[in-house]
């Protein structure tokens, strides 16, 4: 079949269907409701043949980002598991880079986390950028410099010896624009360190349905459709490989990552992953299953009359919404922690900050299967005795 959006790695416009993915979105969300999952015919790449442009991806960034709360975002510095994962890897940038008077440019840098965990292992000459003006004031307060700005605005030119992408290569419509920019950033010989989810594992690590197709990632990466995209350009592979991070004290999610030195490059082949699609098919499938288990327990709740709460207004809760009888339950309020989610309208009704809930005595369906356990007893710790209903394939 034809493809809307081209392979972002080799341009061939021939693909493979291999999954349609469907949302319900809050009120003036600036995305699509869904895409179609591809396989590129030509490269093997799986992507999200979405009609949204850069241009949407770069507005929904600067006004609707996810992350700009320090304590429900990554990035920073709140999260246990998520500085872990920050400190890690710069432990890993410096040991590379091997020299703590390098420069350094963090895009996508969030809520400033990896800048910090740079500082403290002795580099000064740190900068990042992130399209959110809130993220960008989180990162100045973490001590580092930060300006608001995206991949495809004007920045300094050849001034950096290395740019990191951690995490945001998956969130980019057009990533070999990307990789142009990062090219042009960069001094002569520098180095960029790209890190994404790992597609090819996916089903290893699989705790909710579809987990990791979802209105912001629509690139998913292995290591050779990495190196495809970035060797395309003039940089050359020095190392990377796969990794598995911590999500919580029970979850971890895999990754890869790697170096490239900007460098004039001859290659002029892709080398075909002939894995990613079998993998990811793989786990369309087990996902599928999940979401027939998860709709059977909705359905019984319907049977009952029952009202709702729904806790989560996150990623899983737009595609139950969606894709199963979700949508035609009794949903009195949707509840989430993040204050981005605030004071905007879901199928209909509002999202609340849980201290708005203390008068609703209706059951609270907890949408997520990420972060159940600490939800539920937010809510024991509120002191709501509010029935609490877990969805089926929660972990005990």
């Amino acid at each position: 079949m034809k493809a809307k959006r081209i392979c972002p790695i080799c341009e061939s416009k021939e693909v493979d269907f291999l999954h349609a993915q469907k949302f319900e979105l809050p009120e003036d969300h600036p995305l699509t409701a869904g895409y179609d999952v591809v396989s590129c015919s030509a490269c093997g790449f799986v992507y999200a043949d979405t009609e949204a442009t850069q241009a949407d991806y770069d507005r929904f960034y600067a006004r609707y980002s996810k992350y700009e709360d320090a304590k429900t975002g990554t990035g920073g510095i709140e999260n246990p598991f998520d500085w872990k994962r920050q400190q890690e890897t710069a432990r890993y940038i410096a040991e590379t880079l091997n020299d703590r008077t390098l420069s350094v440019l963090d895009v996508g840098c969030a809520n400033g986390g990896m800048l910090k965990a740079l500082k403290e292992l002795g580099f000064e000459n740190l900068c990042g950028i992130d399209p959110s003006p809130v993220c960008v004031e989180n990162t100045r307060r973490v001590g580092a410099d930060a300006h608001q700005g995206s991949l495809f605005q004007p920045f300094k030119e050849n001034a950096y010896d290395c740019v990191i992408l951690s995490h945001t290569l998956e969130h980019v419509q057009d990533v070999r624009g990307a990789m142009n920019w990062i090219a042009k950033r960069l001094k002569p010989n520098g180095v960029v360190y790209v890190e994404t989810p790992d597609a090819k594992r996916y089903l290893d690590f699989l705790y909710a349905p579809l987990q990791d197709f979802n209105t912001e990632h629509i690139n998913h990466f292995s290591l050779t459709s990495l190196r495809n995209l970035i060797e395309r350009g003039d940089f050359i592979f020095i190392e990377g490989a796969s990794k598995d991070l911590p999500l919580n004290d029970k979850m971890d999610y895999p990754a890869v990552y790697g170096f490239w030195k900007l460098a004039k490059n001859t290659k002029t082949y892709f080398s075909k992953d002939d894995v990613l699609r079998q993998k990811i098919n793989e786990y369309i499938a087990r996902s599928k299953e999940m979401i027939q288990r998860i709709d059977r327990q909705i359905e019984d709740l319907i049977s009952s009359n029952t009202p709702l709460i729904v806790w989560c207004a996150g990623q899983l809760t737009l595609k139950l919404l969606a894709e199963t009888s979700l949508g035609r339950a009794d949903i009195v309020a949707f509840v989430d922690n993040n204050p981005i989610n605030h004071q905007k309208n879901l199928h209909g009704k509002p999202i609340l900050p849980p201290a708005k809930i203390s008068q609703l005595d209706e059951p609270i369906l907890i949408a997520t299967l990420l972060h159940h356990q600490s939800i539920a007893k937010q809510i024991r710790d509120m002191g709501l005795t509010n029935e609490i209903i877990l969805l089926q394939g929660s972990l005990t």
